[in-house]
């Protein structure tokens, strides 16, 4: 199948935006809910944060967040899909949460809003080739003591080759591949942030990751010894 090209997963989403809530009962069966839960939980969002939920699809996250940040706060959805987007507006006018913004964009062009508190993506940025490029970005961003939350699917190492073929079988809906199993968000996530948090799930097959925004002196520090480890290796 290979990875997506964007035009390619856009028309995917588009497509599935009406059933994607349903596709999503195999990983609530598995203990989804409970592990975003947590995510969010250990995100440690206050009353009045801003917090920009990446890949946010139909909404899925957004009860939960509104319940962090309060009426007060701010939510920004960013999804490639109008068609999943639209499946949140009416969602959050269902709920009467007024306080979302929905973005219809590539997150890569995504521009973050300087001074956010918290960035959040639940299977979204393992399958964005450029999720390195997202991840600094939003790291940029995000105020002094701001914080990133990633959950997601991953390659899992200890499983046998023909258990990983049926889990893939499984996820079809959503395009998963072997294509995508070296794409790991959470190794880039740990190069701008310092580890808060990290939960493997399903043996090793998903996994959760909070961090928090590396001091400006110890990420100068950190970006310098990676050059030096990339020229010498050259």
């Amino acid at each position: 199948m290979g990875v997506l090209t964007k035009d390619a997963a856009e028309r995917l989403y588009d497509r599935i935006a009406g059933v994607y809530d349903w596709l999503l009962m195999l990983f609530r069966v598995v203990g989804s809910e409970r592990w975003r839960a947590k995510l969010i939980e250990n995100l440690k969002l206050q009353k009045g944060d801003h917090v920009v939920d990446l890949c946010g699809g139909t909404g899925i996250n957004l009860p939960l967040l509104y319940r962090a940040v309060g009426a007060s706060g701010k939510i920004t959805i960013v999804d490639l899909s109008e068609n999943m987007l639209a499946r949140a507006r009416e969602y959050a006018a269902e709920e009467g949460i007024n306080n979302v913004a929905f973005v219809q964009a590539d997150v890569v062009e995504f521009i973050f809003a300087e001074g956010a508190d918290a960035v959040i993506s639940t299977f979204g940025l393992e399958m964005v080739p450029e999720y390195a490029t997202v991840i600094e970005k939003a790291s940029d961003a995000l105020s002094a003591s701001g914080r990133i939350g990633l959950m997601g699917l991953k390659h899992p190492e200890d499983w046998p080759d023909w258990l990983i073929s049926v889990g893939i079988f499984l996820t079809k809906p959503f395009a998963v591949s072997r294509d995508y199993e070296d794409f790991r968000p959470w190794i880039a996530a740990r190069s701008f942030m310092d580890e808060q948090w990290f939960k493997q799930h399903l043996a090793g097959a998903a996994y959760s990751f909070v961090g928090q925004k590396k001091a400006v002196k110890a990420r100068t520090i950190h970006q310098s010894a990676l050059a030096k480890t990339h020229s010498s290796s050259q």
